[in-house]
């Protein structure tokens, strides 16, 4: 197999700058949008709501390997 040489990257200065200034709007962005949606809710958020299954999802089965490859044990 032939095998080509690494592309080199060079990251400057101001790449740096404009990376770091896109990171500070996306914060800035998310920060007032939160701020909007914290006082305009009066809903409370509860951080374990993620953690818990939606009401779609259905419950996982958890089978043994036998199980799984359909031998039966007796």
């Amino acid at each position: 197999m032939l095998r080509r040489k690494p592309t080199a990257i060079a990251v400057t200065s101001e790449d740096l700058a404009a990376f770091e200034d896109a990171r500070l709007r996306k914060l800035a962005k998310e920060n007032n949008s939160q701020a909007h949606v914290e006082n305009s809710s009066n809903s409370h958020f509860d951080p374990s709501d993620e953690l818990k299954p939606l009401p779609g999802d259905k419950a996982r089965i958890v089978r043994s390997r036998e199980e799984r490859i359909g031998i039966r044990r007796n």
